[in-house]
């Protein structure tokens, strides 16, 4: 497995594409810490952070889903994808590497983004350890949990179609399906609109849900069932022979 990741790795290593994902991801974050020298008033913590937090929320589905189509679309635009999986590893392998590699990257980009976005918030407001770790824990909850859901969704995405534009379109409306829905109160029947909302509790519990607790043990259960059929259906598109194998 080590190697068919390090292979990986050197697939994409010059993708400019990559960096773009990365200042796509930056965008919200650098626009919000930018707020207090545009507008000049006395900020808190939450001032700062809950606007950058929900335009992070939008666009970092985004990133990572686009991250995911780049790393399988190689195989498709290169003319590879049948020297890929005749590498003599199984498809099981071969695809869990390029998850594996996603998953790596988008660890990569949420640790550059939350460290910027701490230092940026530490310089223009005081920032307490414990309000440190409630943004801290809002910051990783829900990016931890975009993750899961859009990593495999978008490898399912460009697995069926081989079309990274498609894929960009899916992702878009996604992101405006999100949008509409994030503030709706039958949100957390919704995995990636619960991811939002889950971020959103440890710094104001009043915007999760009016039934915490049964907001809270019903979308964990969805979204842990419907993270586990997104990364089974992105192993089992491969379990059989594709017409592109032919």
């Amino acid at each position: 497995m080590s190697t068919l990741i390090k292979c990986e790795f050197i697939k994409i290593k010059h993708s400019l594409g990559l960096l773009s994902l990365l200042i796509l991801a930056l965008i919200p974050i650098l626009i919000n810490l930018a707020r207090p020298l545009m507008i000049r008033q006395k900020y808190t913590l939450f001032d700062l952070y809950f606007p950058l937090f929900n335009q992070y929320s939008l666009f970092f589905p985004l990133v990572l889903m686009m991250l995911t189509a780049t790393i399988f679309y190689i195989e498709y635009q290169n003319g590879t994808y049948i020297d890929w999986i005749t590498y003599g590893y199984s498809k099981i392998a071969l695809v869990t590497s390029k998850l594996i590699v996603a998953v790596i990257l988008a660890m990569v980009f949420i640790t550059i983004d939350f460290t910027i976005m701490t230092i940026g918030l530490v310089w223009w407001v005081p920032m307490s350890l414990h309000g440190f770790i409630k943004m801290a824990a809002s910051f990783w909850l829900f990016s931890l949990m975009a993750v899961l859901i859009n990593i495999p969704l978008s490898a399912i995405v460009i697995n069926m179609t081989r079309n990274a534009i498609v894929t960009a379109i899916f992702s878009i409306i996604l992101m405006i399906v999100n949008a509409i829905f994030m503030a709706a109160p039958f949100g957390y029947y919704i995995p990636s609109v619960f991811a939002y909302r889950l971020g959103l509790l440890p710094i104001a519990q009043s915007d999760f849900y009016t039934n915490t607790s049964v907001a809270l043990t019903v979308g964990t259960i969805l979204a842990s069932i419907c993270i586990l059929i997104l990364f089974v259906m992105t192993i089992g598109q491969f379990s059989w022979r594709r017409k592109i194998e032919s």
